[in-house]
């Protein structure tokens, strides 16, 4: 079975390059886009009748972008994109699993729960939470200082944009506790009938796809990469061999445990595709 999985399209930034790589894809037989197709509801459909002309079984998750809204609600957001997915012959891994020719394909969006943030650096920052700002030393930063997603690092403020644009009642953590338990029950079901399980997420679920670098605003931010419990989950499956994601920008590949793990996002303004044999 071939594969071909890209991630991290945010149209229109992709639109040429989009277009250019809709036709290489055309001998493929799963398509798999790994989250954050666009922030606009308005581009989703759009996006997705691009791909119409492929022959190919074609698979999504959704990203956080995907989710951001200004006055409404992202849950109310999901289902809407589940909705438009189903009438453009895209299958949604959030809604639920599916097996292609023996082939299971299971996943979620994910989310985080602040693990893969870099904290074992010297230095402190400025927290803005609740309309406070404290001063905090970069290795006593908790869980607090993380939901605030706000960050005053050598005198300039960065924003993990969900602040502004994801809107529900869940902390992060009782989110991502959803994605897993939905991911565990969903790998059951497909392990039922699949030969070879796919697990996709949007966010990063191993360790070695998060980029360490000598600056504390990229470790302070890698919080909110992933999760590692998403992929201790996926790969506990004794059929999983393939494990996809999108989300930090920065491509990659690398085997675990006998396990082929891909990042298919990329640098921002660029758009690659990989191709995977299974």
């Amino acid at each position: 079975m071939k594969i071909s999985a890209l991630s991290d399209i945010h149209y229109p930034m992709n639109r040429t390059r989009l277009d250019n790589a809709i036709p290489e894809m055309y001998d493929s037989d799963v398509i798999v886009v790994a989250g954050d197709i666009t922030h606009n509801a308005e581009h989703y459909a759009h996006i997705l009748r691009k791909f119409g002309q492929l022959p190919a079984t074609k698979i999504a998750v959704l990203g956080n972008h995907d989710l951001y809204t200004v006055n409404g609600s992202s849950l109310s957001k999901i289902e809407f994109l589940a909705k438009i997915c189903r009438e453009n012959n895209f299958h949604l891994l959030d809604a639920s699993p599916l097996v292609v020719d023996g082939v299971g394909f299971v996943g979620n969006i994910g989310w985080y729960d602040y693990e893969f943030a870099q904290t074992d650096i010297e230095g402190d920052v400025l927290v803005h939470n609740d309309h406070k700002v404290h001063r905090k030393r970069i290795d006593e930063l908790g869980e607090e200082d993380f939901e605030a997603k706000r960050f005053t690092v050598n005198e300039r403020t960065y924003e993990w944009n969900d602040r502004n644009y994801i809107k529900w009642e869940f902390s992060d953590k009782e989110f991502l506790h959803l994605q897993l338990e939905r991911l565990a029950k969903d790998l059951e079901t497909a392990s039922k009938s699949a030969d070879k399980i796919v697990y996709v997420s949007h966010h990063v679920p191993i360790w070695e796809f998060v980029q360490v670098k000598d600056d504390p605003q990229w470790c302070i931010f890698n919080a909110y990469q992933g999760s590692p419990r998403l992929g201790k989950i996926a790969s506990s499956n004794p059929k999983t061999r393939v494990i996809i994601c999108g989300h930090s920008h920065l491509s990659g590949y690398v085997e675990v445990d006998g396990v082929d793990c891909y990042d298919v996002s990329h640098e921002f303004g660029e758009l690659e595709t990989k191709e995977i044999t299974i």
